[in-house]
């Protein structure tokens, strides 16, 4: 899968070389959290976001990061964090006027798609004896989003806000696995004990709120 995205993300970019307009650096911050996340169930997964990238026509690379915990102590000491490689493309772009009752006027917008990959660092404290993930405190995922931009601005800097959603797959972790088979055990019980051993993959649907500040 990782090799797949990967390819795709060198695809779109050399495809968009040819149209490029304009080129220089962005910054987005704001504040990302989980509607939904099958690794870390009933956790509070919500907190602070910043991206830096650079910006080649539609196209822009950037890496992200995100304090998922900031608001749920119920981790491993440091917390929960994600640090990622993104690639975003404008798939639809306006530069119309647009104006809103009661708030100020845009002079565009835009229509964005993304494709990423990231790695998670921390352990959730589901409860007292099950953390998530079990067997270590770093989780390799890859991701799809889209969302919109209005901007304010737009020459010669392009300042905006963003509100997007991202769909992110990560393997699964099994919550609780006997440490003498960590690895090889499938599933079996015994007195007081349940081991386990799944495959599969963990699905999380998070949204972002950003302000992007650039080209």
């Amino acid at each position: 899968m990782k090799h797949a995205l990967a390819g795709a993300l060198v695809a779109v970019a050399v495809a968009g070389v040819g149209q490029v307009a304009q080129a220089g650096p962005s910054v987005r911050f704001g504040l990302t959290g989980a509607l939904d996340d099958q690794s870390a169930p009933q956790e509070t997964e919500f907190g602070p976001t910043f991206a830096l990238g650079e910006r080649v026509g539609p196209l822009m690379l950037e890496a992200d990061y995100a304090y998922l915990s900031f608001f749920d102590p119920d981790t491993s000491n440091g917390g929960m964090h994600r640090l990622g490689l993104n690639l975003r493309a404008d798939l639809l772009r306006s530069t119309n006027h647009y104006c809103f009752r009661g708030m100020a006027c845009t002079r565009g917008a835009s229509l964005y798609g993304e494709a990423g990959v990231a790695e998670r660092f921390g352990q959730w404290h589901l409860d007292a004896s099950t953390r998530s993930p079990a067997d270590t405190d770093r989780v390799h995922e890859v991701h799809i989003g889209a969302g919109i931009e209005l901007d304010n601005h737009i020459h010669p800097y392009r300042y905006g806000w963003q509100l997007g959603i991202r769909l992110a797959v990560a393997p699964h972790d099994p919550l609780e696995v006997d440490p003498s088979c960590r690895g090889t055990c499938t599933m079996s019980t015994s007195a007081g004990t349940t081991t386990s051993k799944t495959t599969g993959m963990d699905r999380a649907v998070l949204i972002e709120w950003t302000f992007l500040i650039g080209q």
